[in-house]
């Protein structure tokens, strides 16, 4: 543990600089994202790849809730293929973190790219109500991929971009997947609905497989380290046990991994609640698949847009991401209610842009405060708790909203109001974190024994 303080302290006296340019009133200048793209080529490739397969995954998740709107009909089965979705990643998180941090990253993203392609294919196998366990099969496979995919991306990014390129670049990743989930759930759901779900997933595999071919030109830094020729080295275990001791070490660290599960608390059931809504309660025309497409694609308007605002109001400091991120939760909880209780699709599709506005601001800045957290080295393991507590609080989220809204009459539209109360009780546990971690904001601890 003692073996952290050097680099802590290098972190320390870079946040203290920010803190004194604050002090000063002196405005930083942030790289513009075109400017990044354009100096960083291996950045520049998984992008790119971000952008073909993000759109994809809408098509393939819209087709998914109509199939088992169809074949299942209830909100537990929703429920229950969104716990699938989430649950490799809170499985195997440290495993996929360990892997991230010992292996290429550029080949583990390519492989897991070529494996979806694959996967999705097979949710062509499904044509009437008993071959739905394959959806869930398929599914568990799919995400197992995204599992070791996803720590190995973020990992990737933040070695392929200088340190005040950090925050650029989480922001473009934030904006591209918003932008994508709001082509991709349109489109998505529009091809559903005129060329029926057979296209969606042949859809999402040629975007998997671009992808592969982006990230194949790549050149993302990796260097082998040195282990001891023991087993619990081989198997990753002395790995995982550095990570453990990394985050118990840090009260920093583990306050800003709180913020995406504190949103994931309530925020499964919510993304179990606007597929129901769109089905159910905002269908144009009885078309279920528009309706889920609309919200979704609004719900990608309002994250493409919140770090982006957000980030041209205060900049790229870790204090302001911290308020940013603090005041993202009230946004978030004041327009779930308006959602709820909207009078139609066009204002429901507007309520939900603007709650994720702040969503979207905590996703992208609680990811480049830990980029700014921690060094290289760790990453893929810190990136990989942080996406297997986020997916195991959606997961079991979004099943519990499916059985609570099956066995009572409480309806989608008082469900969703109730999970903003849950939104403002978890949003108090982070800043109770942060008075309980005595730091100031922005500025990491260097105490040995944190």
């Amino acid at each position: 543990m003692l073996g952290l303080l050097p680099k802590r302290r290098s972190l320390l006296r870079q946040r203290l600089t920010a803190t004194e340019v604050r002090a000063t009133g002196a405005r930083v200048s942030t790289p513009g994202y075109l400017e990044v793209l354009r100096r960083r080529p291996a950045y520049r490739r998984i992008w790119l790849g971000s952008v073909v397969s993000l759109a994809g995954d809408w098509f393939t998740l819209i087709a998914l809730y109509s199939l088992l709107n169809e074949y299942a009909g209830s909100g537990e089965a929703v429920g229950l293929m969104l716990l699938v979705r989430f649950l490799p990643a809170a499985l195997l998180g440290p495993v996929a973190g360990v892997v991230a941090d010992r292996f290429p990253r550029r080949v583990i993203m390519m492989t897991c790219d070529i494996v979806r392609a694959l996967v999705v294919l097979g949710f062509l196998l499904v044509r009437q109500p008993s071959d739905v366990w394959i959806v869930y099969a398929l599914t568990f496979v799919q995400m197992t991929a995204a599992a070791f995919f996803d720590p190995a991306e973020q990992a990737a990014i933040a070695s392929t971009v200088e340190r005040d390129e950090l925050v650029t670049a989480n922001t473009l990743q934030g904006i591209t997947w918003s932008a994508m989930l709001g082509f991709g759930a349109v489109a998505g759901g529009a091809t559903a609905a005129a060329f029926g779900r057979d296209a969606a997933f042949f859809v999402n595999a040629l975007t998997y497989l671009g992808s592969a071919a982006f990230v194949r030109g790549a050149a993302v830094p990796f260097t082998a380290r040195a282990r001891p020729a023991t087993w619990s080295a081989t198997l990753g275990l002395d790995d995982l046990r550095e990570g453990i001791t990394r985050l118990r070490a840090d009260p920093i660290v583990r306050r800003t991994i709180w913020v995406k599960t504190a949103w994931a608390i309530p925020g499964g059931g919510a993304l179990l609640l606007y597929a129901m809504l769109g089905e159910r309660v905002f269908a144009p025309g009885g078309k279920g698949e528009a309706g889920i497409g609309v919200l979704l694609g609004m719900r990608g308007v309002g994250a493409f847009l919140g770090p982006l605002v957000a980030r041209r109001l205060g900049g790229d400091t870790p204090a302001f991401l911290e308020r940013a991120i603090g005041i993202g939760f009230i946004v978030t909880a004041a327009f779930w209610v308006a959602f709820a209780f909207s009078p139609s699709l066009p204002v429901a599709a507007v309520m939900l842009a603007c709650a994720h506005l702040g969503i979207s601001t905590q996703w992208v800045f609680s990811s480049s405060l830990l980029s700014m957290q921690v060094e290289d080295s760790m990453r893929g393991r810190i990136y990989a708790v942080d996406f297997m507590s986020y997916m195991l609080m959606l997961g079991l989220s979004s099943w519990l909203a499916g059985r609570v809204l099956d066995a009572t009459n409480l309806g989608p539209r008082v469900m969703m109001a109730s999970l903003s109360g849950v939104l403002l009780v978890t949003a108090t546990i982070w800043w109770l974190l942060g008075r309980a971690s005595a730091t100031p904001v922005g500025v990491e601890s260097a105490r040995g024994d944190a």
